[in-house]
């Protein structure tokens, strides 16, 4: 799990302290589905919160570590869905019950994933993906060099992410488990797996 040098509590927060956490998060998700993080102010962040800055302080430093706590947390949430979801019969690095848990939480979660997603991030959240995913690497074949096992992976999971945004952006209209088996036909078949069969002709006449 990447570390986000989050001061995690466990004390059981206040539920006034809950609901502002909630209104700032829900706030930056609204503003980042047309502005860049970059873009992003905290006074933007709360007028649309209804929240003193004063009170944003108290939880966050700038936009930035907002952002960085929510991507943490959804890292966090995801993990823990994911415990148990691997099939012992399936040798493959990422599996279709995994695959499918993750964009079932992408679809419960569309508004904010969709965002995590798009170019308006600071892709802190696609860079741990795919550090999450470095087990692809080992999946190839070694005898090829760092660098293009790099870039293999790099293409590989760009091609996931791509995927579940667009379905996302479409409104999720086929079901998770639909997606996913797509995604893992392109990530382990690749390509040429979508490709026209070869047309066969009939020989000429003698």
């Amino acid at each position: 799990m990447p570390n986000r040098n989050q001061d995690v509590s466990p004390k059981k927060e206040d539920r006034r302290v809950t609901y502002t956490k909630m209104a700032l998060r829900d706030a930056l998700v609204e503003l980042m589905r047309e502005k860049h993080i970059s873009g992003i102010t905290v006074k933007s962040i709360c007028a649309l919160a209804d929240v003193n800055r004063s009170t944003f302080y108290l939880h966050y430093r700038d936009q930035y570590d907002l952002l960085h706590q929510i991507e943490y947390e959804v890292l966090e949430t995801l993990q823990a869905r994911l415990q148990d979801r691997q099939d012992a019969q399936d040798t493959r690095p990422v599996t279709l019950k995994v695959m499918t848990e993750i964009l079932e939480y992408a679809r419960e979660n569309a508004a904010l994933a969709r965002v995590l997603l798009s170019e308006n991030c600071d892709f802190a959240f696609q860079q741990d993906i795919m550090e999450l995913a470095e087990i692809l690497a080992l999946w190839m074949d070694p005898s090829y060099n760092e660098r293009v096992r790099d870039y293999v992976t790099v293409y590989g999971i760009s091609g996931c992410i791509a995927i579940a945004e667009r379905w996302l952006k479409d409104g999720t209209i086929e079901q998770p488990e639909e997606i996913a088996q797509l995604i893992l036909q392109v990530l382990y078949n690749g390509l040429s797996s979508f490709a026209k069969p070869p047309r066969h002709t009939e020989p000429a006449p003698t």
